[in-house]
């Protein structure tokens, strides 16, 4: 990720060169943009992890996966992006409810995920930023930021449309938005609320790292 290293007096004649770009016969000034805190926009070290194709529990209320930045990290990360995809097997399914929530406690046990950075160059995340699928403990819930509706069944429009519906809003009007701003001994879990075994599902979280 970059920051923008310097400010420019733009003094007809003297000082510093502005980029520009001849367009129409008039040179217009070409700019590089940058987000709400301050980064160069596409210089943000990008990550994804996903629990690949896990099973539906039948409990009132289970952890599909957490992720934890804890104390130490020396980072922010930003939750920009969150996919949960039903596996295309083909099962008589039924509606599956999800929640996001806020986490002030690292999960223990389950199966510890790894990962992968969009870009190989990116320096590697801190030991202390953690990912868990199922864990079994941990993982102390407080806020529910999120409510998600999904099904279970393969043949709804809405299992073939999973994979490009990110529940962390991205319209138009909230195109600047900062994601879900995670900062050091914070986490956040996604729990499956439905009581049903039914399919397997497969969340992805994106984040960004700064």
């Amino acid at each position: 990720m970059a920051l923008s290293n310097d400010s420019v007096a733009v003094t007809p004649g003297s000082g510093a060169s502005i980029a520009t770009q001849l367009v129409s016969t008039k040179e217009y000034q070409a700019v590089v943009t940058a987000d709400s805190v301050g980064h160069l926009q596409g210089t943000k070290a990008t990550w994804v992890v996903s629990t690949g194709n896990t099973a539906h529990v039948a409990a009132a209320r289970t952890t599909l996966i957490d992720l934890f930045n804890a104390t130490g990290s020396g980072v922010v990360l930003r939750v920009v992006g969150c996919y949960v995809i039903p596996a295309q097997t083909a099962v008589t399914g039924v509606g599956q409810t999800y929640e996001v929530i806020r986490t002030t406690a690292v999960g223990t046990g389950g199966t510890v995920l790894t990962p992968q950075r969009f870009d190989l160059d990116s320096t590697a995340l801190p030991a202390t930023v953690t990912t868990r699928l199922k864990p079994t403990g941990g993982a102390t819930g407080t806020t529910v930021t999120l409510f998600l509706n999904g099904a279970s069944e393969e043949t709804f429009p809405y299992a073939a449309m999973a994979s490009t519906l990110n529940h962390i809003p991205q319209t138009q009007e909230l195109a600047a938005m900062k994601g879900l701003k995670i900062r050091e001994n914070e986490g956040l879990k996604l729990d499956q609320t439905t009581n049903s075994s039914v399919g397997n599902v497969n969340v992805v979280l994106v984040f960004t790292v700064e």
